[in-house]
């Protein structure tokens, strides 16, 4: 994709002891999150479920209900562990829409991990 960025990660566990990965990236002037978890006993939830879990759970906050811009789909990762991909628009242009996120670390570029979870 052209004008794609990677802008950073962050890991963690739910409440529920799930692990969950963010990566911030932006497109387009548009700034996005991607908020990565397994659907294990939560498969039947919708839309608006998934909105409340991810702000109940401190991931992110909206500013208002008119500008939330919150989607999620299933993936199946490589290791065939099927996922939600929970996709926010944080801003475009000059617009910002939450309130606040976890906080998202920078990749390096040296060869450290780009996870909290790696047993380097």
């Amino acid at each position: 994709m052209d004008g794609f960025i990677d802008i950073g990660w962050c890991e963690g566990v739910l409440s529920d002891g799930r692990p969950f990965r963010v990566e911030m990236w932006a497109q387009d002037q548009v700034s996005c999150l991607t908020i990565f978890f397994s659907t294990l006993g939560l498969e039947a939830i919708d839309q608006q479920g998934i909105r409340a879990l991810v702000e109940r759970e401190g991931l992110v906050s909206f500013r208002d209900d008119a500008t939330t811009f919150c989607s999620a789909a299933k993936w199946v990762d490589h290791s065939g562990h099927e996922l939600w991909s929970v996709n926010i628009v944080v801003g475009a242009e000059r617009d910002i829409y939450v309130r606040d996120t976890v906080p998202i670390y920078r990749y390096s570029n040296a060869e450290e991990p780009h996870t909290l979870f790696d047993q380097r």
